[in-house]
């Protein structure tokens, strides 16, 4: 047999020789009561149909952890489903022992004003402390599987992983756990390995499809890693504090792909790259990758790829957070199978290949295996692993020391972002400085009130200076993105369009005025330590005909509206103007009885809760007004697997929605359960018509089976009164299925017109209620969606401007053609009435500044209109 060898440290090692120590070391495995993952769970990881549920994982791992002192076994937080989110720590049992001394070394060095500090009381030069500091160190490894659940290969590969580094003895294994803290995730996502996995052994030997039919994450299903800069999930908020508190040096993602793409892929990575990012962070992501490559290619696995279309490297959403503090983050994408765990075959050879640099080793087979995906998972696991142990130090210094040391003298940002105080939305101010602070953003504010130019800024301004540990994550996150010119292959090559989308501006998506000043100034701060909503004075109260008001200007509304819905408090809406404590309030403003005793109570925490100021009024301004429905019922239609609808899901339990999710025997008779029936983006005829079949699905899921005159059901609800509210491309399905007089004009060549995910101009009419409490101009999100030409009678709430470039932060071409058109719209249907909003306006919960455009249309189509006279007799 020919010897292949594959590299360990710096000693070129015969894999035979490897394959022999793991062998005797397994044979050992029984003395030191540590059973192989066969004995175990019955079978060997990667064998034909079979699955290791995560419960057997979970113990499987505890066992190892209660039966080595190289191993440590944690819970470190719940799920959302509330499942155990484990993660388990390797190393050597005197790492393990001082693992807090690392960890605070670790952190110094990433820290370079504590680095200065120590190294003058040393007496020593900065650079020659930091490495000596570093050499008392070891770096963690970040290993993680399974963030999509339906790639299940990699925690199949880590259960493979944790059973060698706790019975080998190895040249390589003693390498590893030496010199480094291993940190391994075996599921980012825990609660869809429950679903995926589960269900999967539940249908073996049914007529049932045997990939779960829904959301494998609760909320954001196939989008989990798509909330790394939102962070609205726990899990996302739970890998953060794993990341902040162990500053791993290297980050794997093991991911899966389809079937036909390349056997395993890894970086380096493709164009284009955020200028925030810290050199010295990528450049060791893409030596990872290519050791990587070179590793698989030594050990004969046929088929690895690089550069290969993964340019993720543009906005935080899948940047992540932890390469802005010196984690180099890469991942592998390893192709799948047939049915989770069946070996997929082809006619042809899969993914065929020519030689080229790209890839040097081409697949040259028409089947492929669970045992190989298990097996290619685990050699690009141990490469990554190998690579970091055999230089620790260097790693440790270069991405903790130097990559932050960078950040001082990095000059791509502002001097710093002003958050001036006195916004018109003040829960999105507070929504937005929580994240940062939770991002470890180091946050101050003015005590008192202080000039920059001409412009002046009042007390409580925040101030966020880029020349701090995360201040390029600051500037991703704030600045208006351009995306580059330079994402080409070559001068005369198309511009690379993102894997993602073109921007993240986290002050625009959620409506918060923000500077950049490129200049220093002088301000009188404090640092801030938590965030909290701004303190409101609750006003005395009115009297029994008095009314409690609130301005519609902020998204936070709808929390309150709920709020008083829940606790049976008659709620209305302005249908203009009114005055109120001297201050002007535009249509849409909230009137509230005060003689409800409960009024008070609930308001007063909700002000808490959102900074929201409450105004008072001894009588009910004189406005016609529109009487929202007594706890109104919202009907959300999101169909299986859909993700637009699983953030609608998020959102809505976030403000207390009285909702809930359309079952297919609701549409017998729509109009007896609901009020409001949102159809959520995604959502198309056959979605509705078709849904899953239940020949192929278990009864759980006959929620989601097709209705075929559901359309018509649908229609019949709007004309008989119904409220209907059609989001992002469900705006399509709502026009033709009620026969709207509308045209969508969108152009569909990508050459002419594209925008692929970017933040463009509009204007909105304040005294259209769909619009009511919106500015007169802000940036809507916008990814190739629909733009209407209304033909008929409609109230036009928001319309794209007519101006030859619309683009506001990210990238779009050709966008004069939809200047004009209308995004928001609402028609008279019946009895009832139908808002359309062809923009992605609730894309994954970013641009939450539209949130009140939805807001305005679920409730006030199910309302009721109350002229003035009326309205002060309900005042009375």
């Amino acid at each position: 047999m020919a010897i292949v060898t594959a590299m360990v440290g710096l000693v070129a090692v015969p894999v035979q020789a490897q394959l022999g120590e793991r062998v005797a070391a397994q044979a050992g495995a029984k003395v030191k009561g540590i059973p192989t993952p066969k004995d175990f769970f019955g079978f060997e990881m990667g064998d034909e149909g079979k699955l290791a549920d995560f419960n057997s994982v979970k113990r499987y791992f505890k066992l190892v952890a209660d039966r080595s002192d190289e191993a440590e076994y944690q819970v470190v937080d719940r799920t959302t489903l509330g499942n155990d989110y484990p993660i388990m720590l390797m190393s050597n049992k005197h790492n393990l022992k001082r693992i807090d001394q690392i960890l605070d070394i670790n952190k110094r060095l990433s820290d370079p004003r504590v680095m200065r500090e120590e190294a003058k009381r040393a007496g020593i030069p900065v650079d020659e402390y930091a490495r000596k500091l570093a050499a008392k160190s070891v770096p963690v490894y970040y290993i993680e599987g399974t963030i999509h659940s339906t790639e299940v290969g990699s925690t199949q590969s880590l259960v493979n992983v944790v059973h060698r580094m706790a019975t080998e003895n190895s040249d390589f294994t003693r390498q590893v756990l030496d010199n480094t803290i291993l940190l391994i995730v075996p599921s980012q996502n825990p609660d869809g390995q429950h679903l995926v996995i589960d269900h999967f052994n539940k249908t073996a030997g049914t007529n049932y499809d045997r990939t779960y039919p829904d959301l494998y994450h609760h909320y954001a299903g196939h989008d989990d890693n798509r909330d790394w800069f939102m962070m609205t999930q726990k899990e996302s908020q739970t890998r953060v504090r794993l990341e902040q508190k162990y500053r791993p040096v290297a980050q794997h993602y093991m991911h899966q792909a389809g079937t036909t793409s390349p056997r395993i892929w890894s970086p380096p990575w493709d164009e284009p790259m955020s200028d925030t990012l810290d050199p010295v962070v990528v450049s060791a992501s893409n030596a990872l990758g290519m050791q990587t490559q070179r590793d698989l290619v030594a050990e004969g696995k046929k088929g690895s790829k690089w550069n290969d279309a993964y340019g993720i490297l543009w906005n935080a959403d899948v940047i992540g957070y932890s390469p802005f503090l010196g984690t180099s983050t890469w991942l592998t994408e390893i192709a799948s199978v047939r049915d989770l765990a069946y070996t997929y075959t082809s006619d042809k050879i899969l993914e065929p290949a020519d030689n080229t640099l790209r890839s040097v080793l081409p697949y040259d087979s028409k089947t492929w295996t669970l045992k190989q995906i298990v097996e290619y998972g685990e050699a690009a696991a141990y490469s990554g692993m190998k690579t970091v142990s055999g230089d620790p130090r260097s790693w440790l210094y270069n991405n903790l020391y130097v990559s932050n040391r960078n950040g001082e003298d990095w000059t791509g940002g502002p001097y710093a972002y002003v958050v001036p105080a006195d916004q018109r939305d003040p829960y999105a101010l507070y929504d937005m400085m929580r994240l940062l602070d939770f991002g470890q953003a180091e946050i101050e504010k003015a005590t008192r009130a202080f000039t920059v130019g001409d412009k002046k800024y009042p007390e409580g301004s925040y101030i966020l200076k880029t020349k701090q540990p995360m201040g390029r994550w600051i500037d991703q996150l704030l600045r208006i993105d351009e995306y580059p010119d330079s994402a080409r292959k070559c001068a005369q090559c198309p511009l690379i369009m993102p894997y993602s989308e073109t921007t993240d501006n986290l002050a625009l998506l959620l409506g918060v005025d923000v500077d950049a000043v490129a200049k220093p100034f002088e301000a009188a701060t404090t640092r801030v330590k938590g965030i909290e909503p701004v303190q409101q004075r609750m006003p005395a109260h009115p009297g029994q005909r008095g009314a409690y008001v609130l301005s519609p200007t902020s998204y936070g509304l709808a929390q309150v509206i709920a709020d008083l819905q829940k606790a049976d408090v008659p709620t209305y809406r302005a249908k203009a103007a009114v005055t109120v404590e001297g201050r002007k309030l535009p249509a849409g403003a909230l009137l509230v009885p005060s003689k409800d005793p409960k009024a008070r109570q609930v308001l007063t925490r909700a002000s808490q809760e959102t900074g929201l100021p409450v105004y008072a009024a001894n009588a009910v301004p004189k406005v016609d007004a529109v009487k929202l429905k007594d706890d109104t019922r919202v009907g959300l239609v999101r169909g299986a697997n859909n993700m637009p609808g699983g953030w609608m899901m998020w959102m809505f339990d976030q403000i207390g929605v009285n909702y809930q999710v359309v079952s297919a025997d609701d549409y017998a008779d729509l109009g007896a359960k609901y009020d409001t029936i949102v159809l959520a983006p995604g959502i198309s005829a056959n979605s509705i018509t078709r849904g899953l079949d239940p020949a192929k699905n278990p009864p759980e899921f006959a929620w989601a089976r097709g209705v075929p005159d559901g359309l018509d059901k649908l229609q019949q609800f709007v004309k008989s009164g119904g409220n209907l509210v059609a989001l992002g491309s469900a705006s399509t399905t709502a026009a033709t299925s009620l026969g709207l007089p509308v045209q969508n004009v969108t152009p569909t060549d990508r050459a002419a017109f594209n925008v692929p995910g970017a933040l463009l101009k509009q204007s909105y009419d304040t005294e259209v209620p769909a619009a009511w409490g919106m500015p007169e101009s802000w940036p809507t999100w916008f990814n190739n969606d629909a733009a209407f030409k209304v033909t008929g009678d409609a109230e036009v709430a928001a319309t794209y401007p007519e101006e030859d470039d619309l683009l506001v932060s990210g990238y779009a071409s050709g966008t004069k053609a939809i200047g004009g058109a209308t995004n928001v719209a609402t028609f008279d249907v019946g009895k009832g009435e139908a808002t359309i909003a062809g923009g992605h306006i609730t894309f994954r919960t970013w641009p939450r500044a539209s949130w009140t455009v939805v807001t305005n249309a679920v409730y006030n189509g199910a309302g009721q209109d109350v002229d003035a006279d009326q309205l002060d007799k309900l005042f009375r």
